[in-house]
C-alpha cells in the first residue's frame, strides 16, 4: 500500500475535527481537542505530512477558534488552553532561521491573546440590534 493511501484516511478524520473544533459542533466534548492533537501527532510522524505543517495548522485551528466571539465562551477557552501544545511542537522544529521567525510570532500571538466576550446566543439569533 502507498504512503498516500495509507495516509488518505487519518488526514480526512484530522480535517473532519479540525472542522469540528472551528464550528464548534460538540462544545461540551474537550476530548475532541485532544483526539485532534493526537492524530496530528500520528500524522506527523507515521506518514509522509509534514510534522511542521501539521503543527502549524493545529496551532492556527486553536487559535482561531479561541478568538471567534461567535463561538461559546468555554470552547473558546478550552481551545486557548490547549494552544500551547502544537506551539510546543513547531518550537522544536525551529531548525531554521525562517521557521525561528514564525514560532517567535506564533508565541506572540498566544502570550499576548486576549478573549473577547462571546456574542450572546440571543444575539446570534435574532442579529444586531441596530439592524
Amino acid at each position: 500500500m502507498s504512503s498516500a493511501l495509507h495516509e488518505q484516511p487519518y488526514l480526512e478524520s484530522w480535517r473532519w475535527m479540525s472542522r469540528q473544533i472551528r464550528c464548534a459542533m460538540d462544545p461540551d466534548e474537550p476530548r475532541l481537542i485532544e483526539h485532534y492533537l493526537a492524530e496530528g501527532r500520528y500524522l506527523a510522524c507515521c506518514t509522509a505530512t509534514s510534522p511542521w505543517t501539521i503543527a502549524e495548522t493545529s496551532f492556527r485551528l486553536l487559535l482561531d477558534t479561541a478568538t471567534d466571539v461567535a463561538l461559546p465562551w468555554h470552547w473558546r477557552s478550552l481551545c486557548l488552553d490547549q494552544a500551547w501544545r502544537p506551539l510546543r511542537d513547531l518550537e522544536r522544529q525551529s531548525l531554521c532561521g525562517c521557521r525561528l521567525k514564525r514560532w517567535q510570532s506564533y508565541a506572540w500571538q498566544l502570550a499576548t491573546c486576549e478573549l473577547q466576550p462571546s456574542i450572546p446566543l440571543i444575539e446570534l439569533v435574532q442579529g444586531s440590534p441596530d439592524e
